[in-house]
């Protein structure tokens, strides 16, 4: 249905926009002088008289002194707030044509925040959705899979410190057979440290040190020693196996919720992405809320606009007739003409500018020009031009509700929510074994008058330590328990009534979205019916419209009725409108309900494929 750019304003009938003007300056100039004029008395010499026009005078140098105040410049109606700020007594005139798909284009590319018909940024920004947060929370440095990677990273440290020492003891044996010892010292500690997903731990370290002293035993009186150290400790029963690593991470106790295991900390990430699909999704719907509301509202002062226009000329015919004396321009059939074109007046401002709890075209506009980022103001209206579904549509029940139980966004993070306590239960009950470690440890030396070289025995400790005669070894277990474990008992036990929490909140999670996908589908064939409904009603209004001013012209029918018709045709249109953006939207709410409506706009997001919590 077109809409019409602009309305005929009828003679008579100027704007006022409160400011006095030279023409209404005149114009209590003129209607001075004709009550003067009417009065039939000489009072241009009176003393009345000259006080009236003192006054009058008065007032035009008000008027004119604040017109030339810089203070309080004067307004300049062509750039005037009223071509930016579109409100009921401006005329759509200009319009950009919408296609949803222009629409979907300009939102994602405009929307690093999603936003919502409910404007929550200013009071709460923290709740507010945005396209970075998926990656804040997989960023997270000390929750984040990284984070959790990060506790089985290979640890490297190395020191290097120098000493020179002058103690005086006051026994010698202590000292080494001598009473004041003299030594420098410089010692070199290398060392690697891993831990692997099965619990082991591994460790090397390397001493290399240099010691000169004034003892009187040393066969040297400068030595090297050069020292590799070997270790590992394997788990056995608490803290062993790949598993349990992966859910707890390194150093995990009872009770806690393990969020440095890596397969949390991914579950982690990934309930984050099905939020963020979650408002991604209701900030679609919103999207096509507000697009075919704002056609509904083009549509509806279109059809305002015509009767107001019609009316228009009822009102001059009979206001024609009413000059030459016929019949049908009787005074109160003039008046009842002015009344109901005034009253279509009126309802074409509240179309554009809301009122009487209505929101109003321009409203409507916003509302549009926010949600997809644009600016509040500009010359050109958005119009969307997408015609609405009229074809009609049937969906079979059994699967429409098995495709919500399987894509629904809130029952895919329900069960990774579900998965993730399954996960702690496993390592809780890891904690109910005891603690038994097996541990190893190798070590070899090397000793010399020099850190290099060749030579005898112990003239190079690199040649000592490569001969290996001084090997050291140390191999056991190391065993520990609590005899009561209440706070592992506790722990499995809270895991257990958590994942039967999170089981009946998923079983009525998905009786929820049984009764939504079937509520939809009644909803679509319901909303099809009233648009039929409606469109033949819209077709019979206006074949009565026609007969009603054909009669009239003829005179064979009375201006009540006619203006009864052109009223039933408005609401005709008006409620065919709204059926219209009723059967569309009920489409979107279905595949809003199955879960698919993202994928069916032809938006994919990273997250939709990783919601089976595989690992």
């Amino acid at each position: 249905m077109p809409v019409s750019s602009g309305m005929p304003v009828s003679s008579g009938m100027p704007v006022s926009l409160g400011i006095p003007t030279p023409n209404t300056v005149g114009s209590f100039q003129s209607n001075a002088n004709e009550v003067q004029d009417e009065s039939g008395r000489a009072v241009a010499h009176s003393s009345t008289a000259q006080a009236e026009s003192s006054d009058t005078q008065r007032l035009l140098r008000m008027v004119s002194a604040k017109q030339s105040d810089p203070l309080a410049p004067p307004i300049d109606l062509s750039t005037s707030s009223r071509d930016r700020v579109r409100h009921a007594g401006t005329l759509p005139d200009q319009f950009h044509d919408l296609t949803e798909q222009e629409l979907l284009v300009l939102a994602i590319q405009n929307s690093e925040v999603i936003r919502t018909l409910g404007v929550r940024i200013l009071d709460s920004p923290a709740s507010v959705t945005t396209r970075m947060d998926p990656s804040i929370r997989a960023s997270d440095p000390f929750l984040g899979p990284q984070a959790a990677l990060a506790e089985f990273d290979s640890q490297i440290a190395s020191s290097l410190t120098s000493q020179n020492n002058d103690r005086v003891f006051n026994n010698a044996t202590l000292g080494g057979d001598v009473q004041e010892l003299v030594q420098d010292y410089v010692e070199l500690n290398t060392s690697w440290q891993k831990r692997n997903t099965y619990g082991t731990q591994f460790d090397v370290s390397s001493v290399q040190a240099y010691d000169s002293n004034n003892r009187a035993g040393n066969r040297f009186p400068s030595f090297w020693e050069t020292q590799l150290e070997l270790g590992v400790r394997q788990p056995l029963l608490q803290g062993a196996g790949r598993q349990f690593n992966l859910i707890a991470g390194p150093n995990a106790q009872p009770g806690l919720n393990f969020s440095n295991g890596i397969w949390i900390a991914r579950i982690n990430t990934q309930i984050s992405r099905a939020d963020f699909d979650i408002a991604l999704r209701d900030y679609l719907l919103d999207l096509y809320a507000a697009y075919w509301d704002l056609r509904r509202q083009y549509q509806t002062y279109d059809s305002v606009l015509q009767a107001r226009n019609v009316a228009h000329e009822i009102w001059k015919t009979v206001e024609s007739k009413k000059l030459s004396g016929l019949v049908g321009g009787e005074a109160y059939k003039e008046a009842q003409a002015r009344a109901t074109y005034y009253r279509y007046q009126r309802q074409v401002q509240t179309t554009l500018g809301g009122g009487n709890g209505a929101t109003g075209l321009y409203s409507a506009e916003r509302t549009l020009r926010r949600l997809i980022g644009l600016q509040p103001t500009s010359l050109e209206l958005l119009r969307p031009i997408d015609s609405p579904a009229t074809a009609r549509f049937e969906f079979d029940l059994s699967d429409s509700v098995a495709k919500a139980i399987t894509h629904r966004t809130e029952l895919c993070r329900q069960r990774l929510e579900l998965q993730q306590k399954n996960l702690r239960l496993v390592a809780a009950k890891n904690f109910l074994l005891p603690q038994l470690d097996l541990i190893g440890r190798t070590r070899v030396r090397g000793f010399g008058d020099d850190l290099g070289g060749g030579g005898q025995r112990f003239e190079s400790a690199a040649k000592d330590f490569y001969s290996l005669d001084h090997q050291e070894w140390e191999f056991g277990v190391e065993m520990g328990v609590s005899p009561l474990r209440r706070q592992a008992k506790a722990a499995v036990r809270h895991a257990l009534l958590e994942i039967q929490r999170e089981q009946t909140i998923l079983f009525e999670q998905e009786k929820a979205v049984a009764f939504e996908v079937e509520d939809a589908v009644a909803e679509i064939q319901s909303a099809y019916l009233t648009m039929q409904s409606s469109m033949a009603q819209v077709e019979a209004a206006r074949q009565r419209l026609e007969s009603s001013e054909a009669l009239y012209v003829a005179g064979k029918l009375q201006l009540e009725f006619l203006i009864d018709a052109t009223e039933s045709v408005v609401q005709a249109e008006t409620q065919y409108a709204i059926d219209q953006s009723r059967y569309s939207m009920s489409l979107i709410r279905l595949s809003r309900t199955t879960g698919t409506l993202t994928a069916d706009v032809g938006i994919c997001t990273t997250s939709g494929h990783e919601y089976t919590g595989q690992h």
